[in-house]
């Protein structure tokens, strides 16, 4: 765990997406939740330790963000698309990735259902909480329910998956004009730290290079397009712009992820 200001602390190490927690004089705020239900298990603890868990906020869509917010208490908090896609989200998907990336939990998992936003917003709101105040704000472009959580006082924002910093960008379900926007939106706050979705934490300069590979895949998808080239004829031709490494653990092979990425972005610019 890392201390990144004087009540944030954040966890890069877990499978899938980072976490984070907010210590204030009213109770914590947690920022996601682990993916594995053993871990989530620890992280409740470890936040639990610094004060009572108040608030949970989920910051888009995507399992790894939410799959284990049902372990934790507190008043659940998203956007109104991630709550309205996740009210058909299968206890059986979740089960099924249980078992595969953590079978010693299953135990854990008998009572198990997907746990849906007590509270949600379409654009922005403000939580205010002891001391502290979280801005959240709609983040689109990796996921059509991301938000961002900007604390002033810490002078910190968690950017969900519209930062990888240094890791692979996933544009399987993107929308790049979203995205670049997103950027612009992180790149106005008075920050020290970022917190990405994924990778290390980084600062406000990683920016322009995220916003680069977004640019580039989009200008790689539409030249492909305008060659008259198939799905799977670009899969094969082109070479990926992002020159990161694809974070461990995660779901589908390179292969794999490279032709969805490819497909969305078709999808979009046919």
């Amino acid at each position: 765990m890392i201390q990144v200001s004087k009540n944030v602390y954040v966890e890069t190490g877990m499978t899938a997406c980072n976490v984070g927690f907010v210590t204030t004089k009213a109770g914590v705020v947690m920022i996601d939740t682990p993916m594995r239900p053993t871990d989530a298990i620890k992280w409740r603890d470890e936040a639990a330790g610094k004060g009572k868990i108040e608030y949970i906020i989920n910051t888009e869509e995507h399992a790894d963000h939410w799959q284990t917010s049902y372990f934790f208490p507190g008043v659940l908090i998203t956007s109104q698309e991630t709550r309205d896609k996740l009210s058909k989200a299968a206890r059986e998907r979740v089960m099924d990735s249980v078992k595969r990336i953590d079978p010693d939990a299953l135990p854990l998992m008998e009572k198990y259902q997907v746990r849906l936003a007590d509270a949600t917003f379409t654009d922005k709101m403000n939580l205010y909480v002891g001391e502290h105040t979280f801005q959240l704000f709609s983040l689109p472009g990796h996921s059509s329910g991301g938000i961002g959580v900007y604390i002033p006082q810490e002078r910190v924002v968690f950017a969900t998956d519209i930062v990888f910093h240094k890791k692979k960008s996933w544009l399987q379900e993107a929308d790049p004009a979203a995205w670049l926007a997103s950027l612009k939106k992180i790149g106005g706050l008075d920050v020290d730290v970022i917190v990405p979705g994924h990778g290390d934490l980084c600062k406000k300069e990683y920016l322009e290079e995220e916003a680069g590979i977004i640019r580039q895949w989009e200008e790689l998808v539409r030249s492909a397009i305008k060659q008259g080239l198939s799905v799977e004829e670009a899969a094969a031709k082109i070479v990926s712009p992002d020159p990161h490494p694809k974070q461990q653990g995660t779901p589908m092979t390179e292969a794999e992820l490279h032709k969805a990425m490819i497909s969305r972005l078709y999808t979009l610019y046919s």
